[in-house]
C-alpha cells in the first residue's frame, strides 16, 4: 500500500517555489550579519569570498546528489532514510541523532542572533545584564526576544507546513528585494582601495590556518538547503522541479555571499569590520554618515533570521517524526496533531532544547557554527554514498531528477564532503591550543546522550521487524 494516508502521515502542501524559498531562506539566514566580520578578518575580503566560492562549488555537487536521492526516496526524515540504505537501523539512528543536533544547534544560533539584530534596530532593547558567559554578556531583553520568537515559530509549525511554507515564501521575496537594494547602494559608495589587501593567507602559517577555518564553515553557510529533503514527503509538485529549485538556491546564495563580502569590504577599510558587532549594517553608517540604509540591512537580516529559523525547525521536527514512526526512537515523536497533521511533539522537542541553548548567549555562537558544519558534512557524505549505492542496486528505478555526471560526480562529492568533515573536526583543535575545543565537548556529550536514547528505545525498536521498518522509512507501507 502507498504511504501517505495513515495515522502517522503528513499533508502534501509544499510547492516547488516554496521549496526554493524554504531552502534559500534557510541558506541565507542571518549568519552573513553576525559573523561576516569574523571571516573577513581571518582571510581578508578576497580570501573570505574565495573560501565561500570554493565551499559553494563543493556543496553544489552535494546538492545534485540530494536532488536525485530525494526523488527516489521522498520521505520525511531525509538523510536518516538514506542512512538506512547504507547501514540499517544503527546507521539510521546515528544520522538521525546527528541531524537532531544539527537542527537544534542552528535553531539556537537563530534564537541567540535575533537579540543582537533587534538591539541594533532598537538600541537598548536587550535590557539589563544577567550574567557573562564565554566572554560575552547575556542580557535579559535578548533572552526574552529569542524566547518570544521561539514560541511564535513553535505555534506556526504546529499549525501546519502549508502555513509555514506560505509565510516563508512571501518573506523571502521581500528579502530578495531588500538585498538587491542595499547591495546596489553598497556598489555606489564602494571604494576598491578599502579591499586591500584582498588576501591574508599568504602572510603566515596562522593566516593559512584561518583561511581553512573559514572554508570549514562553508557547510554552515550553505547547509540549510538540506531542509527540503526532510520535508520532501510533503511535496505538492514534481521532484524534478524541487531538485531544480534546490540547485538554484545554492547558486543564488553563493552569488549573494560573494557580492556581499566584496561590496561591504569596499565600503570601509575591511580591517575595521572585525571591530564591528554587526559589520554588514555598521559599514553603511560608517561610509554614508547616516543609519538609514543600515536599518534596511538590519530589517533584511531580521527577516532572514526568521525564515532560516522557521525552515530549520520544520526540518528538525520531521527528522524526529521519522525516527519515532520507524521505531528508532520514542514513539511520542511520531505523534501527529489530529487537526493540523503536523508532528507536534517533535516540534516541541526541538523548540524546547533550542530555548535552553539560547541562555548560553553569543559567546557560544562560534562553537554552534563549527558543530553545525561538522554535522552537515557528515550528512552530505551519507547522501552522496547513498546515491552511489542506489545507482548500483536500483539502476532501473525512476529518477525524477538525475544528477549530472552520475556516479563519478557522486564520488567526487563524497570526497569533498569527507575533506570538509576532516577540516571541521581538526580546525577547532588547532585553534584551541592546549584546551579541549568546546565543539568536541558538545559532539561527545551529544553522542553520549544519543546512546541513552538508543538503549531507551530498545523495546520500541523490537516492536517493528526490520522488513516493516524498511517499508516505513522508504514509504512502501501504510503508517
Amino acid at each position: 500500500m502507498t504511504q501517505g494516508r495513515g495515522e502517522h502521515s503528513l499533508s502534501r502542501s509544499i510547492s516547488s517555489l516554496q521549496y526554493f524559498t524554504l531552502a534559500f531562506g534557510c541558506v541565507v539566514g542571518v549568519a552573513w550579519m553576525i559573523i561576516l566580520g569574523d571571516i573577513v578578518s581571518k582571510a581578508g575580503p578576497g580570501g573570505a569570498a574565495l573560501a565561500l566560492a570554493i565551499g559553494g562549488a563543493g556543496v553544489l555537487l552535494v546538492a545534485f546528489c540530494y536532488a536525485e536521492v530525494a526523488g527516489v526516496r521522498p520521505h520525511a526524515g531525509g538523510e536518516l532514510v538514506y542512512a538506512y540504505e547504507l547501514g540499517g537501523s544503527g546507521a539510521s539512528f546515528a544520522i538521525g541523532w546527528t541531524l537532531t543536533l544539527l537542527y537544534v544547534a542552528t535553531c539556537a544560533f537563530e534564537a541567540i542572533s535575533i537579540g543582537a539584530v533587534t538591539n541594533m534596530l532598537f538600541p537598548g532593547v536587550t535590557g539589563p545584564l544577567l550574567y557573562t558567559l564565554f566572554g560575552q554578556e547575556v542580557r535579559l531583553g535578548a533572552v526574552v526576544i529569542g524566547l518570544v520568537f521561539a514560541l511564535l515559530l513553535w505555534l506556526l509549525n504546529v499549525r501546519g507546513a502549508k502555513m509555514s511554507a506560505r509565510t516563508q515564501e512571501w518573506t523571502t521575496y521581500l528579502r530578495l528585494l531588500l538585498m538587491a537594494g542595499f547591495l546596489g547602494v553598497a556598489v555606489f559608495y564602494a571604494h576598491p582601495a578599502n579591499l586591500k589587501p584582498l588576501f591574508t593567507f599568504g602572510h603566515s602559517s596562522l593566516a593559512a590556518t584561518q583561511f581553512f577555518g573559514v572554508l570549514a564553515t562553508a557547510p554552515f553557510w550553505y547547509g540549510g538547503f538540506t531542509v527540503f529533503a526532510t520535508a520532501s514527503e510533503e511535496t505538492a509538485t514534481s521532484m524534478r522541479m524541487v531538485g531544480r529549485a534546490i540547485v538554484f538556491s545554492i547558486v543564488a546564495a553563493g552569488l549573494f555571499y560573494i557580492a556581499l563580502i566584496l561590496s561591504i569590504g569596499a565600503l570601509t577599510p575591511w580591517h575595521n569590520l572585525a571591530a564591528m558587532k554587526l559589520p554588514a549594517a555598521e559599514a553603511f553608517t560608517a561610509a554614508m554618515g547616516t543609519p538609514i540604509v543600515a536599518k534596511i540591512v538590519l530589517a533584511t537580516a531580521l527577516l532572514g533570521n526568521l525564515t532560516a529559523w522557521n525552515a530549520l525547525l520544520l526540518a528538525g521536527s520531521r527528522v524526529l517524526f521519522a525516527m519515532g514512526r520507524a521505531g528508532l526512537s520514542a514513539g511520542a515523536f511520531a505523534r501527529v496533531h489530529p487537526r493540523f497533521r503536523t508532528p507536534s511533539f517533535a516540534v516541541a522537542f526541538v523548540s524546547v532544547i533550542s530555548i535552553a541553548v539560547l541562555f548560553l548567549g553569543r559567546g557560544f555562537i562560534t562553537p554552534l557554527v563549527n558543530v553545525s558544519s561538522a554535522c552537515f558534512s557528515l550528512t552530505y557524505l551519507v547522501t552522496c554514498l547513498t546515491l552511489i549505492r542506489l545507482r548500483r542496486v536500483e539502476p532501473g528505478t525512476e529518477r525524477p531528477y538525475r544528477a549530472p555526471g552520475g556516479a563519478g560526480m557522486a564520488w567526487i562529492a563524497s570526497l569533498v564532503s569527507l575533506a570538509i568533515l576532516a577540516v571541521t573536526l581538526v580546525q577547532p583543535w588547532l585553534a584551541a591550543g592546549d584546551r579541549i575545543p568546546p565543539e568536541w565537548i558538545t559532539l561527545g556529550g551529544w553522542a553520549g546522550l544519543g546512546l541513552v536514547f538508543w538503549f531507551a528505545a530498545t523495546r520500541a525498536r523490537r516492536r517493528i521487524a526490520e522488513p516493516a521498518r524498511r517499508a516505513i522509512l522508504t514509504g512502501s507501507a501504510e503508517t
